[in-house]
């Protein structure tokens, strides 16, 4: 078998390294391929997110050709050659190893991309459709009970500490598992589910939409879940504003002298209106009385 070599091109980062094997049969060249993490940016975690997970890999595994190493439709060759006369003796076949390497690059790829407990299944795997088919049993099990707690899932799931658009990647998790598992949820009953998860802010919007005579898509309550969203964040950010106004419009009518508690004014005077003593008497008796403003009253005489 010749040292492989590795092209200029498998240092890129954005694309897959692509190492060429030659054999001693051929001049042909056999490639081997690494995923690399940025090709695979959803991690599996605790299965919530494993149909996105799995589709992420089924394309781009199909678009390299290496489907057929996770469903066996290209299975493992032969250790040896066969010899082509009897005193000959078998030879060993580079296309075993080569096979033995492009499998345990995609069992690799599929292992960094899990998370935790994900991540565990697949530890003790020695090829990549062990551990594959492992993930699938744990995550795509297709028995009442995972129906169940799925179907759970999507009742219990609300808009709560989180914004529209975690809310309804939540809800679109819980049923491309369901579907996954074969048992897909109707449009309209999706719209029900997330109507019910709304808080109370929406609770006009949810009203509206259960009026309608036309039943609304789930793509288009997720459109006026977000205009309402943006509705209520545009609301709260004028809630301050009417506040800081009204202040200032009362520390200003203070200053006219109506204000009876002796408050600053916005120019940090103290207004003492309030407290000046009546005409003709002062608190030393005399009738010519400065206060605090500067002015003086002088009694007629």
């Amino acid at each position: 078998m010749t040292v492989p070599s590795i092209p200029e091109s498998s240092t890129a980062t954005t694309s897959p390294q692509v190492i060429l094997m030659g054999t001693n049969n051929s001049n042909q060249h056999q490639s081997l391929i690494a995923i690399n993490s940025t090709q695979v940016p959803i991690k599996l975690t605790k299965g919530g997110n494993y149909a996105a997970w799995r589709s992420q890999f089924e394309n781009l595994f199909f678009g390299y050709g290496l489907m057929g190493y996770l469903d066996g439709t290209k299975p493992c060759p032969p250790t040896t050659i066969a010899a082509s006369t009897s005193i000959e003796q078998p030879s060993a076949n580079p296309d075993h190893q080569i096979w033995l390497r492009q499998d345990r690059l995609l069992l690799h790829a599929i292992q960094v991309s899990c998370i935790g407990a994900a991540q565990s299944i697949v530890t003790r795997s020695t090829t990549s459709a062990q551990g594959w088919n492992k993930l699938e049993a744990t995550y795509a099990n297709r028995s009442n009970t995972r129906k169940l707690g799925l179907l759970d899932s999507l009742t219990n799931v609300t808009l709560v500490d989180q914004s529209v658009a975690d809310y309804i990647q939540a809800i679109e998790n819980i049923l491309d598992n369901l579907e996954l598992i074969g048992h897909p949820v109707d449009d309209r009953a999706t719209v029900i589910h997330t109507l019910n998860g709304l808080g109370p802010a929406y609770l006009p919007l949810a009203s509206a939409i259960r009026a309608r005579d036309t039943p609304i898509t789930f793509e288009e309550l997720y459109d006026k879940l977000l205009d309402h969203e943006a509705f209520l964040q545009r609301d709260e950010a004028k809630k301050g504003n009417p506040v800081v106004t009204v202040q200032f419009n009362q520390r200003t009518f203070n200053r006219k002298g109506c204000n009876q508690q002796g408050n600053l004014s916005p120019h940090g005077t103290t207004n003492f209106h309030s407290h000046q003593p009546s005409l003709g008497s002062s608190p030393t008796g005399n009738r010519s009385y400065r206060s605090n403003q500067g002015s003086q009253y002088r009694p007629t005489q």
